[in-house]
């Protein structure tokens, strides 16, 4: 799943969703369906419980950034029915970046260390908004950044090794 007004709209291609598709084949996983939703709480939710009811693996790219458009979070957390908790490392981790690049922390950027409670945060050290691993009954749900230069080495140093646990 690929979430972005802006990958709807053509302002941005979709290499997320090719880049998946063939890694996740080559790790023997089929692929059947791929979805682009835009940055809407219920047509995220929607897409959720549609692609919860037909895959027991569902990746998500985008919205994990610091905007008040970026909602993936929140969805897979209404989703789960579970609450968003301050994660002390992301939060140390997005002042160290602010800092080497010189910049000032503004609010927003806060929302970057909420995660869903009992998660597993993926590290993302290209970039300040980390991954998410969640689990409801037999199906993971992993949340990954959208820009490709933060989704690929997340993808392939932490959730390769993930979902090869998954399968043999």
């Amino acid at each position: 799943i690929s979430v972005g007004t802006e990958l709807l709209l053509g302002n941005i291609v979709n290499t997320n969703g090719a880049y998946l598709a063939d890694k996740c084949a080559l790790l023997g996983f089929t692929n059947y369906y791929q979805t682009v939703v835009g940055d809407n709480f219920e047509r995220l939710l929607k897409t959720l419980e549609t692609a919860s009811e037909r895959s027991d693996i569902l990746l998500l790219t985008g919205g994990l950034g610091p905007t008040q458009d970026d909602l993936t979070k929140e969805v897979v957390a209404a989703f789960l029915k579970k609450e968003l908790v301050l994660h002390e490392e992301s939060k140390n981790q997005i002042i160290q970046i602010f800092q080497r690049r010189n910049r000032e922390i503004t609010d927003n950027n806060w929302k970057q260390a909420m995660m869903i409670k009992d998660s597993i945060v993926v590290d993302n050290p290209n970039g300040t908004a980390p991954g998410l691993i969640c689990k409801k009954e037999n199906i993971h749900i992993i949340l990954m950044p959208g820009p490709p230069s933060e989704m690929i080495p997340m993808f392939e140093e932490r959730i390769i090794p993930y979902l090869k646990q998954l399968t043999d």
